[in-house]
């Protein structure tokens, strides 16, 4: 690798972590009366994303750490009565999480309030740019 793309790399790098840092500041993430953890909040929109639920597994995948990192994440979502833990249908050794009823409408209200506030990040970009962007992200997501 050639220095200056070396250095175009840590700049594209350390621009994208400002982004993200600049998007969530300021963000406490309101769900409710509650205030979720940005965590807390990644595992919400998994979970509401599945129709029949997701495992342990998939959400330790998900936020790249460990399953028993899950289980201090979602307890206390399910005492807070957000997700409920269920039996895998085909296999009792898999524990599912869904979302409960109450969550389902807080977590719609809250999509369109989380949405709209970090959208105003984007607003300085045409649909082009932002289509852009996701052919971009797309890239070095796969």
């Amino acid at each position: 690798m050639s220095k200056n793309r070396e250095e175009l790399l840590q700049k594209l790098i350390e621009k994208m972590m400002s982004v993200m840092k600049n998007m969530h500041s300021g963000h406490c993430f309101p769900f409710g009366e509650l205030k979720l953890s940005r965590p807390q909040v990644s595992i919400l929109f998994f979970i509401s994303k599945s129709k029949d639920g997701v495992s342990s597994k998939e959400l330790a995948e998900f936020l790249n750490v460990t399953s028993g990192a899950i289980t201090q994440f979602i307890d206390p979502l399910v005492d807070e009565k957000l997700i409920r833990r269920e039996e895998d249908e085909n296999d009792r050794r898999i524990t599912r999480m869904t979302l409960t009823e109450s969550a389902k409408d807080k977590m719609a209200k809250f999509k369109k309030s989380y949405h709209k506030s970090v959208s105003a990040s984007f607003d300085k970009f045409s649909e082009e740019e932002i289509v852009q962007f996701i052919t971009l992200f797309n890239k070095i997501s796969k």
